[in-house]
């Protein structure tokens, strides 16, 4: 049932926003979810039921499983900040992706070929959460994101961040000041793996919240470690 109930919110965002693209409805709808219920309880995996018997606890579900978490249709309807994307960078995403121009062409049938490589990578594209993978050659990843302001009075945000305790992240700038509507904003954030060659392969979670008295922006971010 989840896939007509946030169908129908995101009919609800585009009434009451005619001009927002599909990217800046889906933005609204994954910044602004939980990863509690209404009882304010871990959002718990209730699909991970294979060797577990009647007495084990439910265990909490992860972004990998839950997503952005529960939607908010109220808040999501003022989400104060939005991440944008068009035609091009979806094209340079598939760039990044080493799509051949055949595959392009499936896509965007008058493609040529690729001008330019997002940032990052495929991880680069101006999406509302993050993956950042580490292996034994990688102890830096360094993301870009430009948010738009949607809500209507000057706002300053300011940049709240969880993380595992092995990854030192920054975020520059730390403050991000708003005047006019529509108005765009760019960031950097970077993660540094302090944990080395010694961190077993697998995955840890946190996020990048930007955060005022009335909204808060947040963004799932995935560590994964390779070898």
């Amino acid at each position: 049932m989840s896939c007509p109930h946030v169908a129908g919110i995101a009919a609800l965002i585009k009434k009451k926003y005619p001009s927002w693209t599909r990217a800046m409805i889906r933005s609204a709808l994954m910044t602004t979810a939980g990863m509690v219920d209404n009882r304010e309880r871990g959002i718990l995996d209730n699909g991970a039921t294979v060797g577990r018997t009647a007495t084990d606890n439910v265990r909490v579900a992860t972004p990998l499983v839950a997503g952005a978490g529960q939607v908010h249709p109220d808040l999501a309807l003022d989400p104060g900040l939005v991440y944008d994307a068009g035609e091009r960078d979806y094209v340079d995403f598939l760039c990044a992706m080493n799509y051949t121009a055949e595959q392009m062409r499936l896509f965007v049938p008058d493609f040529v070929k690729c001008t330019r490589m997002l940032a990052g990578g495929p991880a680069g594209l101006n999406y509302p959460s993050f993956v950042v993978a580490f292996d034994n050659r990688t102890d830096v990843r360094t993301l870009t994101r430009t948010v738009t302001k949607v809500s209507d009075e000057a706002e300053t945000y300011s940049v709240n961040v969880k993380a595992p305790e092995h990854v030192k992240v920054t975020v520059t700038p730390t403050i991000l000041e708003f005047k006019e509507h529509t108005e765009r904003k760019s960031y950097t954030v970077e993660f540094r793996n302090g944990a080395g060659g010694n961190r077993k392969a697998g995955w840890d979670f946190g996020h990048v919240s930007w955060e005022n008295e009335k909204h808060r922006v947040r963004s799932q971010v995935a560590f994964q470690w390779k070898k």
